[in-house]
């Protein structure tokens, strides 16, 4: 059987995770004909295809997942190598990815984390539950930051606060002056529900067939933003946890009898990420 050399994977590998030829062949630090020849030799030796051409850049094939999934932590295991032998730079230098769920925590840990090593490029993304935990899961980032984040054997993860939702009422509204809300007497209100990878979502759903309560959304939107923004106008009665955002305007937060769960925000990564410098300085600052 034909062996794949050591120098064919990692081009592969740096493809399949930049999403382009001419990002890796940067990060590689060679030219991108260079790149394009270590992937034709691959597909014509053994006959395959690994990735698709588009506009927006090289999309894996199913093959080309599949053997991702498979040799993506050597590229984890390059990368640990060369950070334990620049650890004399004290995070002087580096680079580290995160997935987010919420800005308002989020936002908390980056700013001391930017305060503690300015020299660390961060490079943020926003999504929705699902989306952080894919970001994570398929090497897009390289920690996350989440809502109840998933417990797995190959995830690592750490508590850094709790939070619980909030029903978020329109100022105006006759509801605003109350100190707490029961979802009874929400039935009947125009109510805006998050879309189902929402982890506020969820939760809400849970206790609402708990209680067998069948709440009828005026509007569902993908995301929080676009709920704040509604309620803010008007629109309807919307669902958040309360740190999410530190916006005030427009609305009322009013805390749910039946949600008083509180839920953890967390710190995780995959466990072939842990021990990556800048990852494990993040880790130890929320310490």
């Amino acid at each position: 059987m034909k062996r794949l050399s050591s120098s064919q994977i990692r081009v592969f590998n740096e493809i399949a995770s930049q999403g382009s030829f001419s990002d890796a062949a940067r990060v590689l630090g060679v030219s991108q004909p260079a790149i394009t020849a270590h992937i034709r030799t691959i597909e014509k030796a053994y006959d395959v295809k690994l990735f698709e051409r588009t506009g927006a850049g090289a999309v894996l094939t199913q093959i080309g997942r599949r053997l991702f999934q498979r040799t993506a932590s050597m590229r984890d295991t390059e990368r640990e190598a060369a950070e334990i032998l620049s650890r004399a730079h004290m995070l002087e230098v580096g680079e580290l990815s995160i997935a987010c769920g919420a800005a308002g925590p989020a936002m908390q840990l980056v700013s001391r984390f930017q305060k503690s090593y300015p020299g660390v490029r961060l490079q943020l993304l926003f999504g929705n539950w699902q989306e952080v935990v894919n970001a994570v899961r398929y090497r897009k980032v390289d920690l996350g930051l989440l809502t109840d984040a998933p417990d797995a054997d190959d995830i690592i993860k750490q508590p850094f606060t709790t939070q619980k939702i909030v029903a978020l009422v329109p100022k105006d509204h006759p509801l605003a002056q109350r100190r707490k809300l029961s979802l009874e007497e929400l039935v009947g209100e125009p109510i805006l529900f998050r879309t189902g990878n929402s982890q506020t979502q969820r939760a809400v759903d849970a206790v609402l067939k708990k209680y067998d309560l069948n709440i009828r959304p005026l509007l569902v939107l993908e995301a929080r933003e676009a709920i704040y923004e509604a309620c803010a106008q008007g629109v309807g009665i919307g669902f958040m946890f309360d740190a999410a955002s530190t916006r005030r305007d427009g609305v009322v937060r009013i805390p749910v009898t039946q949600l008083p769960e509180t839920h953890s925000e967390d710190v995780f990564c995959l466990a072939s990420k842990r021990k990556l410098r800048a990852t494990d300085a993040f880790f130890s600052m929320v310490k």
